[in-house]
C-alpha cells in the first residue's frame, strides 16, 4: 500500500512545482503563505482526532518544520531560477544519503538484508536506476550551478525524509490523525519562522492580506494531500528511501504535464527527454516494488 501512496505523492509533487514555479509571489510572501495557509487548512480535521499527547512528536514536528522553513525556500529559489525539471532532476541523488543514514539508525535492518542478499542486490540496484536515470535529464547549462545551489537541499531533505519515517512512531491511536497533527505543527512553525523573518526586515504585512496575492494560495491545497500521503507511505515503507525512490519520479510527471496537458497555461520549461531513461526509471520502480513486497 505504501507504493500507491508514494505515487500519489509523486503526481502532486509535480503539480505543486509547476505551480509554485509560475505563481507570482515574492519569495517571502509565498513562504509565510506556504505555512500558514497549509497549516489553516490541516486546522479543522485536528476536531476528528484526539491531540497527541507525546512530547517527541512536537519536537521532531517543530524541528523538522524549522528546517523545511529554510530548505524550501531555497527550493523555491531553485525553481524559478532555473526550473522545476532541473531542480526535480538533481534532488534524486539525495536517495542514497537516506539509504546510508537509515541503515546506521536502523542496524536490524543490515541484517535482514543479508539474510535476502539477493532481494536486497535487486533493491538497490533499482534505487541506483532510478536515480541514475533521473540525473540523465540534467542537460542544461546551468547545471552544474544549480547542483552546487541545491548541495544544502539535498542533505537536508534526507534529514527531512528520516523525520518523516521517525515521527510515524507516534502513532499509538490513529495514524490519520498523527498525519493531520504533523502538517498543521510542521507548517505552522514554517510559517512562523518566515513571519519573524519578515517582521526582521520591516516588510509591510498588509501585503500579506491584499487578495491579488491571497487569490493565489489556491494551489497550497496540493501540500497537505501530498504530506499526508507521504507520511502514509513511510508508515508502510521498511526504509524511507524506498519512498523517496518513488517519490522523485516527479520529474516524469512533470515532463508529462509540461508537453501533454493542454489546459496547463503556465510556462512551459522543456527539456531533451530519451525515451531509454524514462524506460530505465519504470523498470528500476517496478523492480524496487516487487522487491519491497
Amino acid at each position: 500500500m505504501w507504493v500507491l501512496f508514494a505515487v500519489v505523492v509523486s503526481i502532486f509533487n509535480a503539480i505543486y512545482y509547476i505551480c509554485s514555479q509560475n505563481i507570482r509571489l515574492q519569495p517571502s510572501v509565498f513562504m509565510i503563505y506556504r505555512g500558514i495557509v497549509v497549516a489553516l487548512m490541516a486546522l479543522p480535521f485536528l476536531f476528528f482526532y484526539d491531540v497527541i499527547t507525546a512530547w517527541q512528536f512536537y519536537g521532531i514536528a517543530i524541528l523538522q518544520g524549522t528546517i523545511t522553513a529554510y530548505n524550501d525556500f531555497r527550493t523555491l529559489k531553485a525553481q524559478k531560477k532555473y526550473g522545476a525539471e532541473t531542480v526535480s532532476s538533481i534532488t534524486p541523488m539525495s536517495v542514497g544519503l537516506v539509504f546510508t543514514i537509515w541503515c546506521f539508525l536502523e542496524p536490524i535492518i543490515v541484517l535482514k538484508y543479508m539474510e535476502s542478499p539477493i532481494k536486497s542486490l535487486m533493491i538497490l540496484v533499482a534505487m541506483f536506476g532510478i536515480v541514475f536515470a533521473l540525473t540523465q535529464y540534467r542537460k542544461v547549462k546551468v547545471t552544474k550551478e544549480a547542483f552546487v545551489y541545491l548541495l544544502p537541499v539535498m542533505f537536508l531533505s534526507s534529514v527531512i525524509s528520516i523525520f518523516n519515517k521517525t515521527i510515524m512512531d507516534y502513532a499509538s491511536t490513529s495514524l490519520y490523525g498523527l498525519c493531520f497533527w504533523r502538517v498543521f505543527v510542521s507548517s505552522l512553525t514554517v510559517g512562523g519562522i518566515h513571519i519573524i523573518v519578515y517582521a526582521a526586515r520591516k516588510r509591510p504585512f498588509q501585503v500579506l492580506f491584499e487578495w491579488n496575492n491571497l487569490k493565489r494560495t489556491w494551489f497550497f491545497v496540493f501540500m497537505p494531500i501530498s504530506m499526508i500521503c507521504k507520511n502514509m507511505a513511510m508508515f508502510g515503507a521498511e526504509n524511507p528511501s524506498y519512498v523517496g525512490s518513488i517519490v522523485q519520479t516527479t520529474l516524469l510527471w512533470i515532463m508529462f504535464f509540461n508537453r501533454y496537458t493542454p489546459f496547463i497555461k503556465f510556462k512551459r520549461v522543456y527539456m531533451k527527454m530519451d525515451k531509454k531513461w524514462a524506460f530505465l526509471i519504470l523498470f528500476s520502480a517496478v523492480v524496487l516494488i516487487l522487491a519491497t513486497n
